[in-house]
């Protein structure tokens, strides 16, 4: 046994499998580590151009380099590579390669007959078996100077031909009768909040008009800007014409905290409607719950497969689905393919917000189209009723948001502490030198050593703690656990304590480390002295997590309607009825509703994370009154503008920036530049 090799793409297990290794290239796995790329990649690449068997071996070796820089689109959400741009993603992958100039000139002679390919002209056939047109099953598919993977070139031709078939279907095919009428109760009978009517702006109408005159619309807009309103009133709408009934509707989005946060808002809104007539209180007595877009197609995680598709379709008539910024292209593909054939979609989020994890960024392309029929399809909110632009907070939350957006550095650095009445200019990002002047109120920014940023996170722990003035008396007590749940006192007391921890979050840009920056560094810092705070050991041998700490679920748990991104807390939990420490156990607790649902941390063991902070990705769908924003202290890719835009919009009263202007700058000025095809095809 001891002369057994284990097997490693690149150990002596290859060549006892038969696996040749003449002319790997060995070199570019170094190479490509820089682009998040490591040996299995390599390999990948390599075995793939075994199949052109009639390829020499430099144009093996300059198909896999191009094999290589397309896994690095696709690592980077993207779903083709050009090959006609070497200024674009395909040069500036090969500059990061740095080849010798004699590799170059054998992908551009490669790149030659590529193209001779797609043009139907003759090619070496060892190139042709692994290279084809769409249609073809082919590993690589060719199509319009673009090279895609057969998978995603498939979903992509997919998507789009089936958003084009909703898009093309306008009001004289599927118009709503009465709808007008019906519109106008609903704007007559408004939901009041404090007093002060909640009417819909022009645009919002717009938004409900759109929904109602065909068979997909798109609405987006940044958070806050009213988009639970318009669901609210389409909803009012069709319950008063009857079209579809309130039992073929359906709500969703792609996670079960947002799903969650869509039910309250409806809840709310339908609450606050002050006049309610019949069609009214039918809608607040059956008002569909909103979903997981999984739970909504059926899927099983036992046979990884949807119970929904073309085959099977869904019953429901009208989809309504929320946060799609967070859609990625295969889980739009299955939506798609399952919508009941007389079906409508209405798709809502924020174009300008992170992209899906995974391939795509649908609602982006969806916007930005510039076919007419799209553009008369899609509406965008320009108005926040979040950050108030009458509340200074807000006004500055909002000038700091827009300015990320459009990328104006400038606009965003050059701000000031007053506004006067001759300038007009909003307080923006108003600039701290030490973590004692942090007011937590509109935009702030603290530049200093890491040592500076300690003090800060103490800081953020005392304003915390100093919210909810008896906090440590609420998380020392243990709270009794029936059969049938909390009881209301209970009940009522865990909320207010889930409901303070879910105030404040900081937001990072990546996990990893970065000298304190990152979002396990800060998870740590903060057990750490949380460990210190109740003598219970050192990070070795004390426990995992803490009572008193926020916790994320990281990994869907369908069997006890846990879904990745939900948020809790560690509390003390009897389960005898006798509310005594020393009969108690740590328990996650998670919000369900009005209700509870506590599990002990075993059952949740490899699930969970500590929420002290979090990437700015499992934010989305989020909102928080206070909101710190931590820059890696080096340049790392996932600092974008539209990372910036999302972390910063997910603050209602405050945000604080921590780091250095040059990383503000560097962010704010570099878009994540998604490629695909989606726009081209609906265009």
């Amino acid at each position: 046994m001891s002369s057994q090799v284990a097997w490693t793409p690149l150990g002596a297990g290859a060549t006892a499998l038969g696996m040749s290794r003449a002319g790997y290239p060995d070199d570019l796995v170094s190479r490509v580590s820089k682009l998040d790329l490591g040996p299995e990649h390599v390999f990948l690449a390599w075995e793939l151009t075994r199949l052109a068997s009639d390829l020499s071996d430099s144009d093996r070796r300059a198909l896999a380099t191009v094999v290589l820089a397309l896994l690095v689109v696709q690592g980077e959400g993207g779903t083709r590579l050009s090959l006609d741009d070497e200024g674009g993603n395909l040069g500036r992958i090969l500059d990061e390669l740095e080849l010798e100039d004699s590799e170059s000139l054998d992908i551009v002679h490669l790149l030659d007959e590529a193209r001779r390919l797609g043009t139907g002209g003759n090619v070496p056939s060892g190139l042709s078996a692994v290279l084809g047109p769409p249609g073809s099953y082919k590993p690589l598919i060719l199509e319009h100077g673009f090279l895609y993977t057969q998978r995603l070139q498939v979903l992509e031709e997919r998507v789009g031909r089936l958003l084009s078939d909703l898009l093309s279907s306008g009001y004289e095919e599927v118009g709503l009768d009465g709808s007008q009428d019906a519109l106008l109760d609903v704007l007559d009978r408004c939901p009041v909040h404090d007093a002060s009517p909640i009417r819909l702006t022009e645009e919002q109408q717009n938004a409900v008009q759109l929904a109602m005159d065909g068979r997909v619309a798109v609405i987006s807009g940044r958070p806050g800007s009213g988009k639970t309103s318009i669901v609210a009133s389409l909803l009012r709408v069709l319950a008063r014409i009857g079209e579809p009934p309130i039992e073929s509707m359906a709500l969703a989005a792609p996670t079960g905290k947002a799903a969650d946060r869509m039910r309250q808002s409806l809840s709310m809104q339908l609450s606050a409607i002050k006049r309610p007539n019949e069609a009214d209180l039918r809608l607040m007595a059956a008002c569909p719950p909103a979903a997981t877009l999984h739970r909504l197609l059926g899927y099983s995680a036992g046979s990884d497969r949807f119970r929904h598709n073309e085959h099977n379709p869904l019953s429901e008539r009208l989809v309504i689905v929320d946060e799609c910024s967070m859609v990625d292209l295969d889980l739009m593909d299955r939506l798609l393919r399952a919508m009941h054939p007389e079906g409508r979609l209405v798709l809502l989020g924020d174009a300008d917000q992170l992209p899906s994890v995974d391939t795509g960024a649908v609602l982006r392309d969806l916007c930005s189209a510039k076919a007419t029929e799209r553009a008369r399809r899609a509406v965008v909110l320009r108005h926040s009723f979040r950050a108030r632009a009458d509340d200074p907070s807000g006004r500055a939350i909002l000038s700091v948001a827009q300015s990320i957006n459009d990328g104006d550095t400038e606009a965003l650095l050059n701000c000031s502490e007053s506004e006067t009445s001759a300038s007009k200019v909003p307080p923006c990002l108003v600039k701290r030198d030490r973590a004692v002047e942090l007011q937590f109120e509109g935009a702030e920014m603290l530049e200093g050593s890491l040592e500076e940023t300690e003090f800060f996170l103490e800081r953020w722990l005392g304003r915390l703690e100093e919210g909810l003035p008896d906090l440590e008396e609420r998380l020392s007590r243990a709270y009794v656990l029936a059969a049938d749940g909390f009881g209301p006192e209970d009940t009522a007391a865990l909320l207010v304590l889930l409901g303070h921890f879910e105030r404040f979050r900081i937001l990072c840009a990546t996990r990893m480390p970065l000298d304190g920056t990152g979002s396990e560094a800060v998870n740590r810092w903060f057990h750490r002295r949380r460990l210190r705070s109740l003598g219970v050991g050192s990070t070795k041998d004390g426990p995992r997590f803490l009572v008193g700490e926020p916790v994320l679920v990281t990994r869907n748990d369908h069997l006890r309607r846990l879904y990745n991104g939900d948020s809790g807390l560690i509390v003390w939990v009897s389960r005898d009825g006798e509310d005594e420490r020393s009969k108690s156990s740590p328990v996650a607790v998670f919000p369900r509703g009005d209700a509870l649902a506590a599990f002990s941390l075993e059952s949740l063991r490899g699930k969970l994370e500590p929420a002290w902070a979090t990437t700015v990705h499992k934010a989305q769908g989020s909102e928080y009154d206070h909101v710190a924003v931590m820059l890696p202290t080096i340049d790392v890719r996932p600092l974008t503008r539209e990372l910036l835009y999302t972390a910063v919009t997910r603050a209602k009263r405050s945000v604080t920036i921590l780091g250095s202007r040059k990383r503000l700058v560097a962010g704010t000025s570099r878009r994540m530049d998604r490629a695909s095809g989606l726009s081209a095809r609906l265009s």
